[in-house]
């Protein structure tokens, strides 16, 4: 009996050898440059998820208006107490967030800034222009704006409800759809800030302009 040898394609070959690279529908996982979706403060163990990421705005004006126009604003009088938390999310490694944000309970988002409870450190993913943010509610400032309890997986529902409603600033509108991913976040609180548990969902958010 004879046997016929198949020759692969090369291409074939080379695809089996090639790195894994976790591209979903307007991000990339962190994973795939040897990061994660956990922020990290100096000289702290436990992280703060990275629980939103916002996909379809690209520029920093844009992203500007979209968290205006659902409610939020700029940190109490422009201002960041504490040290920055810092992100692994893209080829660059670990750097500080580019922002934060408030809820502005109704206020001018374009005021002095918003100092209450609910709020979201931001970083924009390089090769996708994805927003990756770390949402939470704190408590009020004469409790040293601690975490809820269950406070980061209700900072992020608080972005959902008020992003996938239609919302119109500075002369655009934005809406945006919502659907939740799992495996980019752990679930529990193993590692997590405050150990606060999460439930591990993230909340990918596709806005559209008009």
């Amino acid at each position: 009996m004879m046997f016929q040898l198949l020759a692969l394609p090369s291409f074939a070959l080379l695809a089996s050898a090639a790195p894994l690279v976790l591209r979903q529908s307007g991000y990339t996982d962190p994973k795939a440059f040897g990061g994660s979706s956990i922020g990290y403060f100096p000289d702290n163990s436990n992280g703060e998820p990275l629980n939103v990421i916002v996909t379809g705005i690209s520029s920093g004006s844009d992203f500007s208006n979209w968290y205006k126009a659902i409610g939020y604003g700029k940190e109490c009088f422009g201002l960041h107490s504490g040290t920055a938390m810092q992100a692994f999310i893209d080829s660059r490694g670990l750097y500080d967030q580019e922002g934060e944000i408030r809820y502005a309970y109704g206020e001018d988002p374009d005021a002095e800034g918003s100092c209450a409870e609910s709020l979201a450190g931001y970083w924009q993913q390089q090769n996708t222009n994805a927003w990756f943010l770390a949402a939470s509610h704190e408590k009020n400032i004469f409790d040293h704006h601690d975490i809820e309890a269950d406070g980061y997986d209700i900072g992020r529902d608080e972005i959902v409800q008020a992003a996938t409603s239609s919302s119109s600033y500075n002369g655009q509108t934005f809406v945006a759809s919502v659907q939740y991913v799992d495996g980019l976040l752990p679930s529990g609180s193993q590692g997590i800030n405050h150990g606060i548990a999460i439930d591990g969902r993230t909340a990918v958010l596709s806005v559209t302009i008009s």
